[in-house]
C-alpha cells in the first residue's frame, strides 16, 4: 500500500449518525489509510426531476480538511467491523465499530441520495475489508503532470472522484488559481489526460477522474 494518502472513493450527502441520536450531514470519504467525514459546508438545490437538496463538502485536497469536531476520521487499521446494508425500505447504509484510544465506538453512515449505479455505500463494508487484509490492489498513474500545469490543475479539481463538465472545470480552476482559461484550452487538455488514460470521458464535455480501486460508479 502507498505511503501517499489517497482517495479511492467518495459519497456527498451522507447522513451519519453517531451517539446520543446526533445526525450531521455531510461527505464520506474512503482513502487508502482512514475513513473520513467531513461535515457538510455547502447546500445544493435539487436538480430538475428531484427532490432532494444536497448537502456536503468539496474534498479534494486531504490536507485543507478542517478541524470541525463534527468531523469523524477513522483509520483503518482501528476498524474492528463493517457492516453496509440496503434495502427496499431502507438507504443504504455503513455502520462500523472501531477503536478510538482504550474504547470501541460505532458509527453509522446513511446514503441519501440513491440511484443510477452500480455500486452504493454499503459497498464500501467489503472494500473496507479488503483494504484491511491487503486483498486490493491500488491502480496508481505512473506518470503524473506537473501540479502547476493546466492537466496538473485539472487532476487536482477532479480529484473528488466526480464527474465535472469543461466549464465547471474551468470555472473551479480559475476561481482557485486566480487564472483566466479558454474552454478549449481545458478540453484540449482534458482530452489529452484521457489519451494517457488518467482521465475517463464519461459523456460529451464530461470528464472523471476514475477511482484508484477500478470499480465502476462508486462515487457520486
Amino acid at each position: 500500500m502507498s505511503s501517499q494518502e489517497i482517495i479511492l472513493a467518495q459519497e456527498q450527502s451522507v447522513l451519519s449518525k453517531s451517539g446520543l441520536g446526533k445526525e450531521i450531514q455531510g461527505t464520506l470519504v474512503l482513502t487508502n489509510k482512514r475513513l473520513l467525514f467531513v461535515s457538510a459546508t455547502t447546500e445544493d438545490a435539487p436538480a430538475i426531476g428531484l427532490n432532494a437538496v444536497s448537502y456536503y463538502s468539496d474534498v479534494e485536497d486531504l490536507d485543507s480538511v478542517g478541524q470541525n469536531p463534527s468531523n469523524i476520521s477513522i483509520p483503518l487499521g482501528s476498524i474492528l467491523v463493517t457492516k453496509g446494508h440496503a434495502g427496499l425500505m431502507t438507504n443504504p447504509n455503513l455502520k462500523v465499530k472501531y477503536e478510538d484510544g482504550s474504547s470501541e465506538k460505532n458509527a453509522e453512515f446513511i446514503q441519501t441520495i440513491t440511484g443510477g449505479r452500480k455500486k452504493n455505500l454499503n459497498d464500501w463494508s467489503k472494500i473496507i475489508e479488503d483494504l484491511q487484509n491487503g486483498k486490493v490492489k491500488i491502480k496508481i498513474p505512473s506518470w503524473l503532470p506537473d501540479k502547476n500545469s493546466l492537466e496538473g490543475r485539472i487532476i487536482d479539481t477532479l480529484a473528488d472522484l466526480q464527474e465535472k463538465g469543461i466549464f465547471e472545470i474551468e470555472k473551479e480552476i480559475e476561481t482557485r488559481f486566480k487564472i483566466d482559461l479558454d474552454p478549449d484550452q481545458v478540453e484540449t487538455a482534458c482530452n489529452s489526460l484521457v489519451s494517457k488514460g488518467i482521465l475517463e470521458k464519461k459523456a460529451e464535455d464530461f470528464y472523471r477522474l476514475p477511482s484508484p480501486l477500478g470499480i465502476d460508479d462508486l462515487s457520486s
